[in-house]
């Protein structure tokens, strides 16, 4: 497929995917591995109990073995001893205080935040500054972000690690809403299936980037964490050097902007081709069925009636992807390698090998969707995700009594990374781009960016609660949701493959009540009008 796909298309898609969504990615996961060494530079922790002798950094005491009161210094490992003078019979992490604990939790938590705020702020810069040099201005947050994280071990100061992942949160959903906003519209409508799973690819990607260099072979060491942080800027400055030469959405020029000449000139460079007269007459008609409609706001796309259907499939799969359980999956990552025997010192590489496992099934999703379609995808993957969650309740439940159970439970791990990344990781996104028009599209991708970002922080602040009080049932609320998406998906979600997105319009109008017909002579009526 890609020979036949002209270079600056191809590039202006890597660009974005790599500038934008793949930092998304490697942001959520590049604290998880060096967490420790971070704490233990920023915070103190709390002082031994009188039953533990000795601090012990590096193989140094730093504890009077008399009082046993802890000296000064910012990194440390309590060691229990059960004499002053015997050897090692237990180890511990540094032990943080409640308000440590509060200010680490908020430090990663606040990323979500700013991710939830970017997410509002999507329809407003497109509209204003287009979907290209909307990509460019919010890279100006990742590389102030990146300075501070690296500058932050050197000034001693937490808040510098604080505000950048803020500031990484707001671009991370900026990202999730303009860049596969921007790929679906330049896309051709025989490829855009496949080029909008490459905005999930390279969050996958970014989700593995960062896991690798977090290893304390690479990156995650108490010397090089403050560049494993920085290293984010990287992707940014590539997209600032290269994106200025690719050009604008030509849907955006010409439906947006009126500007036929500039649009017919991007269409032409990112097709390669000079016959783009059927895809500006598309565009043309879809632009004279909107030109008595303007930008539809948040408020407006909710209230209307003429895309209800489209707005509910908006709740449906951006709620539905994030309580899936996906994210719940990998809290409890640990624990099930724990349980399944795996040693502590091999736990991140077997994170690792799952986190490739989404990768491949992503790039899979990618080179068979055009033939599969949305829809089958979407539901094939939910209804995966429903068995593993039902297969990964009973391993769990008799993983004490049935040793073998524990092995099974990393099987079930590998079943239900398959099916989110063949359906309800990538196609939400998709969707999102296809069932609206042009108009209503920034609100789309607004609201549906909102949806996802407040259920991933819901299912982050409660699922500690929820593991709490129903043990190895927890996954049966993922059990649940999964069924009930996998059915929307069945009944109401429509096939979107090889189709325009005024032929998606006209599949959701019968269902919102809209006739085919007055939909058509309202475009006819238009196109004679604009003819005299």
């Amino acid at each position: 497929m890609c020979d036949t796909i002209p270079w600056v298309l191809v590039v202006s898609v890597a660009i974005c995917v790599f500038g934008g969504t793949y930092q998304y990615g490697y942001n959520i996961s590049v604290v998880n591995a060096p967490a420790k060494i971070i704490q233990s530079y920023f915070f103190d922790g709390v002082e031994p109990d009188e039953t533990d002798q000795f601090l012990s950094y590096n193989g140094t005491n730093l504890l009077n073995s008399t009082t046993g009161a802890a000296l000064s210094t910012s990194n440390y490992t309590y060691m229990k001893y059960t004499t002053a003078s015997s050897n090692v019979v237990e180890s511990y992490d540094i032990i943080l205080s409640p308000s440590e604990l509060l200010i680490w939790s908020f430090t990663v938590s606040i990323f979500t935040i700013g991710g939830m705020i970017g997410s509002l702020l999507v329809g407003f810069l497109v509209q204003r500054y287009g979907r290209k040099k909307s990509q460019l201005l919010m890279n100006s947050l990742s590389i102030s972000a990146a300075i501070m994280e690296g500058c932050s071990k050197a000034a001693n100061s937490i808040v510098l690690l604080i505000i950048p992942r803020f500031f990484l949160g707001v671009y991370a959903g900026l990202a999730t809403g303009i860049v596969p906003m921007y790929i679906g519209e330049i896309s051709p409508k025989k490829y855009r299936g496949a080029i909008g799973v490459l905005n999930q690819l390279l969050i996958t990607v970014g989700l593995l980037m960062g896991q690798i260099f977090g290893l304390t072979e690479l990156l995650g060491t108490e010397e090089l964490w403050p560049l494993l942080l920085a290293l984010t800027c990287v992707p940014s400055i590539l997209e600032l050097c290269v994106l200025p030469f690719c050009p604008e959405s030509p849907r955006c020029l010409l439906i947006d902007r009126n500007q036929e000449d500039k649009a017919r000139e991007a269409l032409i460079r990112l097709r390669k081709t000079q016959d783009v007269d059927d895809e500006i007459e598309e565009m043309k008609k879809e632009a004279a069925a909107e030109s008595s409609a303007s930008q539809m706001s948040l408020l407006e796309l909710i209230r209307d009636k003429s895309v209800r259907w489209q707005v509910i499939s908006v709740f449906a799969v951006h709620i539905g992807q994030p309580t899936s359980g996906i994210n719940a999956i990998f809290f409890y990552l640990n624990l099930i390698f724990e349980t399944a025997g795996v040693e502590e010192g091999m736990r991140n590489y077997f994170s690792i090998c799952v986190g490739t496992v989404n990768v491949i099934m992503t790039v899979i999703a990618a080179g068979i969707i055009e033939k599969t379609g949305r829809k089958s995808l979407l539901l094939s993957g939910y209804a995966i995700l429903t068995v593993s969650c039902l297969l990964m309740t009973i391993a769990l439940s008799l993983q004490e009594t049935v040793p073998a159970m524990s092995y099974a439970s990393i099987v079930c791990v590998i079943i239900f990374i398959i099916g989110f990344a063949i359906g309800p990781g990538p196609i939400p996104w998709i969707l999102t781009a296809e069932m609206f028009r042009q108009s209503a599209r920034p609100a789309a991708f607004t609201l549906g960016c909102c949806l996802n970002w407040t259920f991933n922080i819901i299912v982050a602040l409660i699922f500690p609660f929820m593991q709490k009080f129903m043990g190895q049932y927890v996954f049966v609320v993922f059990l649940i949701s999964g069924a009930i998406s996998t059915a929307y998906t069945f009944f109401v979600i429509p096939e979107t493959k090889n189709k325009s997105f005024q032929e998606i319009s006209l599949i959701f109008a019968k269902r919102n009540g809209i006739k085919e017909f007055d939909i058509e002579k309202d475009e006819i009526e238009m196109e004679e009008l604009n003819k005299a």
